[in-house]
C-alpha cells in the first residue's frame, strides 16, 4: 500500500501534469533526457581531466627560455625514451605554434640553443613567415607540383604542356647550380641571397651535353635562353617561397640577367624567294622521281613537298601547320569566283596557336590542296573535316588519321636541303635552314611585296612590334638593287648601261630601216 505522504507527491505530480498538458510519457522523455545531458557533462570532465594529465605526461622538466616570458619553453617529452629536451614557442599574435628539437639531454646546452632559436624565430612568425623550411629541391617540386594542376592545350589559360616540359629542365639547372655551390641541404631561407648573381653566366659556361649534332656540341647557350631560365627560376620564388610565406623579401636570391643585344634578328637562317622556288621545283621533278625508291618513299616525298609548299606559303608556326585539319580549309565568302579558284582561308585554333588567340590565314593554296587530297584518294586515305592534312602514310598508319611529329618535318628538311645543294640548285653558305625559316621567309617577301605591316601581323598572329624589330631590316638584305639604285659605283654603272642599251636600239633601228629598204627597192 503507497504511503500517504508519497501519495500527495504522485497526485501533485499529476495535477501538474495535466495542468500544463503533459501525460506520463512526456515526463519520462524529460527524465530521460536530463539524464543523458548529466552523463555527457560526466564524459567531458573525464576528458579534460584526461586532456590535462598527457599534458602533464608530454611537457616533463618544463623550464621557460627567458625568465620574465611564458612564450617559450623547454621540455621533455614524457612519451618518449629519449630523454632529448625540446622548444616550444607561442605567438599570442598570429596564434601559431612552433615545436622542434633541440638533440640534446643536456639542459644547459638546451637553454643555450633554445635561446638562439627562438631570437631566429620569433620576428618570422610575427610577420606570419611559415617556420617550415624547404630545400632548394623541395621548393622545385612544390612548384612543379603546382603547376602540374594548370596544365592545358589553350595558351595563356594556364602552362601549355609543351612549356611545363620546358619548366622542368629550367629549374633543374638552378638545381645543378645549387648542388655546384654546395648548398644542396641549405634551407632556402639560409642560402646566401647574393649566390645568385653568378647563376647566369655559370649556365652560360655549361656545355652543352644534350645535343647529338656536331654542329652544337660544346657550344654556349644563348644569352635570351638564359633569361629565360632565371625569370623561370624567379617566378618559382614569387609564386611558391614569398606567396606562401616560406622567406621574406630580405631572403629573396639577387638574380642578374644576362646582357642582349637589342638587335632582334631572327636566330634562324632564310631562303630567298628564287632559292625557295629552285628548290621547289627541284622536290617536285628530281628528289619526288629519284630512281631505286619504294613507291611508298615516292608517296611521302610528294607529300612532304605539299607541306613545303604550304609552309611557306602560310607562314604558319611548325605546330600550327602539324595540327590543320581539313575542316580548319574554307572558301572565303567575300571572293570572287576567279578568286575562289585560287584562294583559301585556314583557320588556327587557340589551342593550337603559341598566342592563345584563334585567327585566320589567306593565301594562294587552293591548287596545292586539291593536289594533295589527290594524292590521299590515290591511296585510300580520307579527307573528312577530323582528318589532320598532314597524317602518316606508311602501310601501318595509312587511314588512322595519326599526325605527323615534329622530328619528321625535321628530318624531311635536312635532306632536301643537304641534297638539293649538292645538286647545285642552292648555296647554304652557312646558313642553317629549319621548317621555322618557312615563317621568316613568309614575313619578308611579304614585306618585300609591300604588304600591310598590320595585316602581315594579323596573318602570323604575332605584334606589329614584333615585325618591326625582328623583320624589317631583314629586306635590306633581300632589296640589294633596289637600294643601291643610282648610288655610287652602281650609279656609273646604270649610266653605261643605258648608253649601252641606247647604242644598241640605235644599231637595230639602223639595220631595221636598210632591211625595209632593201625589201622596198
Amino acid at each position: 500500500m503507497t504511503p500517504p505522504e508519497e501519495k500527495t507527491n504522485i497526485d501533485a505530480l499529476s495535477n501538474l501534469l495535466a495542468l500544463k498538458g503533459l501525460d506520463a510519457s512526456d515526463f519520462i522523455d524529460v527524465i530521460n533526457a536530463l539524464s543523458n545531458i548529466k552523463k555527457r557533462d560526466a564524459e567531458k570532465d573525464e576528458k579534460d581531466e584526461e586532456v590535462v594529465v598527457a599534458k602533464k605526461k608530454i611537457f616533463v622538466d618544463k623550464e621557460f627560455v627567458f625568465e620574465g616570458r611564458e612564450d617559450a619553453f623547454i621540455y621533455k617529452d614524457g612519451r618518449t625514451k629519449s630523454g632529448r629536451y625540446f622548444i616550444r614557442i607561442y605567438d599570442g599574435k598570429t596564434r601559431k605554434v612552433f615545436s622542434q628539437s633541440l638533440r640534446t639531454s643536456n639542459r644547459i646546452e638546451a637553454l643555450s640553443k633554445a635561446q638562439e632559436m627562438y631570437a631566429e624565430n620569433i620576428h618570422r612568425m610575427k610577420r606570419g613567415v611559415k617556420l617550415v623550411s624547404l630545400t632548394t629541391k623541395e621548393l622545385c617540386n612544390l612548384y612543379l607540383k603546382e603547376r602540374f594542376k594548370e596544365r592545358t592545350t589553350i595558351p595563356h589559360e594556364g602552362i601549355t604542356y609543351t612549356s611545363y616540359d620546358n619548366l622542368i629542365k629550367q629549374l633543374k639547372y638552378w638545381e645543378m647550380y645549387i648542388d655546384f655551390k654546395n648548398h644542396k641541404k641549405t634551407k632556402i631561407e639560409d642560402i646566401p641571397t647574393e649566390l645568385a648573381i653568378g647563376f647566369g653566366e655559370w649556365v652560360l659556361n655549361l656545355p652543352k651535353s644534350t645535343y647529338t649534332n656536331a654542329r652544337y656540341k660544346g657550344k654556349a647557350r644563348g644569352r635570351g635562353t638564359i633569361n629565360s631560365v632565371i625569370a623561370a627560376v624567379k617566378k618559382m620564388y614569387k609564386d611558391i617561397a614569398i606567396t606562401h610565406k616560406y622567406i621574406t623579401m630580405a631572403e629573396f636570391p639577387q638574380f642578374k640577367y644576362l646582357k642582349v643585344q637589342k638587335d632582334n634578328k631572327p636566330k634562324r637562317d632564310v631562303i630567298t624567294e628564287s632559292e625557295y622556288v629552285a628548290i621547289r621545283k627541284w622536290m617536285q621533278y628530281k628528289w619526288v622521281n629519284e630512281k631505286d625508291i619504294s613507291k611508298d618513299e615516292k608517296l611521302k616525298r610528294r607529300q612532304y613537298g605539299f607541306f613545303f609548299t604550304l609552309h611557306h606559303n602560310l607562314g604558319g608556326r611548325s605546330k600550327e601547320m602539324l595540327g590543320i585539319k581539313w575542316g580548319d580549309i574554307s572558301v572565303i565568302p567575300t571572293d570572287q569566283p576567279e578568286d575562289k579558284k585560287i584562294r583559301r582561308a585556314v583557320y588556327i585554333h587557340a589551342e593550337n596557336s603559341k598566342t592563345g588567340k584563334s585567327r585566320s590565314i589567306v593565301a594562294p593554296i587552293a591548287n596545292t590542296l586539291d593536289n594533295l587530297q589527290k594524292l590521299y584518294k590515290s591511296i585510300g586515305v580520307e579527307c573528312n573535316k577530323d582528318e589532320y592534312i598532314f597524317q602518316h602514310i606508311s602501310k601501318t598508319r595509312r587511314g588512322k588519321n595519326v599526325v605527323w611529329g615534329q622530328p619528321l618535318i625535321d628530318k624531311r628538311l635536312k635532306s632536301v636541303c643537304a641534297l638539293s645543294a649538292a645538286d647545285g640548285v642552292w648555296e647554304p653558305e652557312g646558313r642553317n635552314i629549319t621548317n621555322y625559316s618557312a615563317r621568316h621567309h613568309y614575313a619578308t617577301t611579304a614585306l618585300m611585296r609591300r604588304v600591310d605591316i598590320y595585316d602581315l601581323a594579323i596573318n602570323m598572329g604575332t605584334s606589329i612590334h614584333y615585325i618591326e624589330q625582328t623583320y624589317s631590316h631583314i629586306t635590306a638584305l633581300m632589296k640589294g638593287d633596289e637600294l643601291t639604285k643610282g648610288q655610287g659605283i652602281y650609279k656609273v654603272f646604270e649610266e653605261r648601261t643605258k648608253k649601252k642599251e641606247a647604242a644598241e636600239l640605235a644599231i637595230n633601228k639602223a639595220l631595221r630601216e636598210a632591211k625595209e629598204a632593201k625589201e622596198t627597192t
